[in-house]
């Protein structure tokens, strides 16, 4: 259905930023890897931007914990 959302345990906008994290934190552990097969300095400009992106989405998760938001319905 157009438009609908999937139902979690936890308000949308905190699932949101949770799995967006994880997302990058899978990137993350694999620029590493993709440097050894060249362009490091590329990959290293990549991991020092999504490092940035993390932070942020962390520092939006602490948000949502001083909130209280992060309480299991």
């Amino acid at each position: 259905m157009a438009g609908t959302q999937e139902q979690t345990f936890i308000p949308n906008d905190v699932y949101d930023v949770i799995k967006a994290a994880a997302e990058k934190l899978e990137g993350l552990a694999a620029y590493d890897k993709y440097a050894q097969d060249g362009n490091r300095e590329f990959w290293d400009k990549m991991k020092k931007t999504d490092e940035e992106c993390v932070r942020t989405l962390m520092g939006e998760l602490d948000r949502f914990a001083k909130d209280g938001k992060l309480t299991f319905h």
